[in-house]
């Protein structure tokens, strides 16, 4: 897979985490493939219409996103699958949240396109 097509899927996770940060729908909308699976780090699993309606709507507000480590790894001519960490921190009820995670992300080219299909997200241990 040309290092172009690597670049473009960390442009696209910066890309999600900023939208998520910034409870850009439109821009999530985009980013995200119609029949997404979003895990999130206590099991939960949203559809793609549930996960940016939580943050569009501020029922999940995320103050900032790290990307700590990120491995790109080609899976065929039209999926790449992202091994990352990164540290959140989130708005609560009771304040801040900051937590770190690891994650797996699986993005895929449609018509010319790239989109997440699918990520799931595991908390860590702080180091």
């Amino acid at each position: 897979m040309p290092a172009k097509t690597i670049e473009a899927i960390r442009g696209l996770e910066r890309d999600r985490f900023r939208a998520m940060v910034e409870s850009d729908g439109p821009a999530l909308d985009a980013l995200l493939a119609e029949n997404v699976s979003y895990v999130h780090t206590n099991g939960k699993r949203e559809t793609k219409r549930q996960f940016i309606d939580a943050i569009t709507a501020g029922r999940r507000r995320y103050r900032q996103i790290e990307i700590q480590s990120q491995d790109v790894l080609p899976a065929g001519r039209d999926t790449c699958l992202v091994s990352g960490r990164a540290l959140i921190e989130m708005e609560s009820k009771n304040g801040a949240l900051l937590f770190p995670i690891a994650y797996t992300a699986v993005h895929v080219q449609t018509e010319g396109q790239w989109q997440l299909l699918a990520l799931q997200a595991t908390r860590v241990a702080l180091e």
